[in-house]
Order: structure tokens, then C-alpha cells, then sequence
């Protein structure tokens, strides 16, 4: 069945599915699909499920994480989660336990409202309650996609992470650019790759200016959201801010002797 798309239509069913390189939990988990997401089915080994994302990324999910449901989106009025976590509730209030939560970039069918809650379709038939708010941006989208990432200061660093639950580094930057319209590639080569972008040094990247890292020659393995000045913010441990200048008290020298190239993002951004 390899290649040949399966005719069941599969939707993430948990709030954050990892997407292995293999059908098995011991191998590598390469990337994540989160809770609403229809991804195409390519194969199926047992009980996990070879899956195609919307980026082109292929990696197994076990059963357990998917519903069938092909009707999922298809139809009304849906919201998009704007907070890092929500957790999804019985009834309409603080005390009714949660059985589920949704991370940021969710987008689920909308049912009903009793503000301030929203009640949403889950993939398997079930319903419930979660609050929700306004992204309440400004500025211009480089302005924007600054705003998304600093909102995400402090989550954990998870090699295969794209959530508020734990992030690499470009998964970090491919859920901040996604917030503003923008659908960059998964890893950072790839990213760096993308719509032939000029190139920019540090000291003259812009805030939501991408910057790429190498090591001793090797691809590029990091990838980091310019603020503008010299510093940055990215994953590496867990979401944080540094400088490349070496005058800062926050200057990362290592990451700076690593610096390979930076890309001018104003051709994605104002696409």
C-alpha cells in the first residue's frame, strides 16, 4: 500500500501527536501533527499509520491518536485556538473537569458560545467547552510574527516539537510563521531554502528576519527569529531571547561563531 493514498479519511484526535520516522515508538519522533489536523493517510503497518502533513512531512502515528471522520471541517463556522494551551472541558466552567486541551494553531469546528467559552467538535463525535481570545496583534506582520514568538518564551526545547508543549527550532519558527499566513517548510535547511530570499547579515536583519546557524561546515542544523540590533529569539533548551553582539549581556558566542546566513523574509511576508 505504499505510495497509494488510503481511501479512510484520518483526523489528529489528541491534542499534540507525535510523527515517527518508523512505525515504532523506539524509533525517532521527527515531527508532531496537532489536534484537528486532517493529514493524508499513505500507509497503514498494523495499528500506526504512515501520514503526509500539510509540509510535505511523512512519519508514522499510532492509532490511538487518530479518528475517522471525513465529514471533520467540512462544514460551518470553526475558531482557531490563540492561546498556547486550552484545556477542554465537560460543561462551561472552571470547575467541570477537562478530558482534552488544544495547543495554539488548533482549528476546530465551533458549535456554540456562552461567553467566555466556546464550545467546539472533536474528531471523534465528542464536544466540549474551552476558552479562547483574540490573537490581538499590531503592527506590521514582521512586528507580528515577533509578537507570536515571544508569547512562547520559556517552553521547553523537544527535538520533533511544534507546539507550546515543546519545540525545536524549526518548529518554533514554522508555528510562528503559520500564525501570520505564512507556511514555511519543517527543518531549517529547508527554511533557508524557501523562496529564494535575499540575504541579510545580523546587523542588518530586521525583526522576524530569519538567521541560520551551521556547524564546522556541516548543513544547517539552527534556525533563530531575528529581533532586530543583534538579538534573537529561539529554541535551544527551551524558547529564549541572546545577542550576536558581543557587548550584550546576553551574547551567545558560540551560536555566533556557528552563523552561516541570514534571509530577508519581506518577499514572504508581504506575499
Amino acid at each position: 500500500m505504499s505510495e497509494s493514498r488510503i481511501r479512510s479519511a484520518m483526523v489528529v484526535n489528541t491534542s499534540v501527536a507525535n510523527v515517527y520516522a518508523e512505525p515504532s515508538f523506539a524509533s525517532e519522533i521527527v515531527t508532531q501533527a496537532i489536534l484537528g489536523e486532517t493529514p493524508a493517510v499513505l500507509d497503514q503497518r498494523g495499528k500506526w499509520f504512515q501520514l503526509e502533513q500539510w509540509d510535505g512531512y511523512r512519519g508514522w502515528v499510532y492509532h490511538f491518536s487518530l479518528a475517522k471522520n471525513p465529514q471533520f471541517l467540512v462544514k460551518g463556522e470553526w475558531i482557531l485556538v490563540n492561546v498556547p494551551t486550552a484545556p477542554i472541558r465537560e460543561e462551561p466552567n472552571d470547575t467541570a473537569p477537562p478530558f482534552r486541551d488544544a495547543v495554539f494553531g488548533v482549528r476546530l469546528p465551533l458549535l456554540g458560545r456562552q461567553e467566555p467559552w466556546v464550545q467546539v467538535a472533536l474528531p471523534d463525535g465528542l464536544s466540549g467547552w474551552l476558552q479562547n481570545e483574540p490573537l490581538a496583534l499590531t503592527g506590521t506582520r514582521r512586528d507580528q510574527v515577533v509578537q507570536i514568538a515571544r508569547r512562547f518564551l520559556g517552553v521547553p526545547y523537544m527535538w520533533g516539537g511544534k507546539t507550546p508543549k515543546g519545540f525545536d527550532c524549526s518548529g518554533f519558527v514554522q508555528t510562528c510563521f503559520k500564525a501570520v499566513g505564512v507556511h514555511l517548510p519543517r527543518d531549517s535547511y529547508q527554511q533557508n531554502e524557501f523562496g529564494d530570499l535575499p540575504a541579510v547579515m545580523i546587523n542588518d536583519a530586521q525583526p522576524g528576519d530569519l538567521l541560520f546557524f551551521g556547524d564546522q561546515g556541516q548543513r544547517i542544523a539552527h534556525v533563530a527569529i531575528s529581533l532586530g540590533s543583534g538579538e534573537i529569539i529561539h529554541a535551544a533548551g527551551w524558547v529564549r531571547t541572546d545577542s550576536l553582539e558581543a557587548a550584550n549581556t546576553r551574547y551567545n558566542q558560540p551560536l555566533r561563531g556557528s552563523f552561516t546566513i541570514g534571509r530577508d523574509v519581506t518577499g514572504l511576508i508581504n506575499a
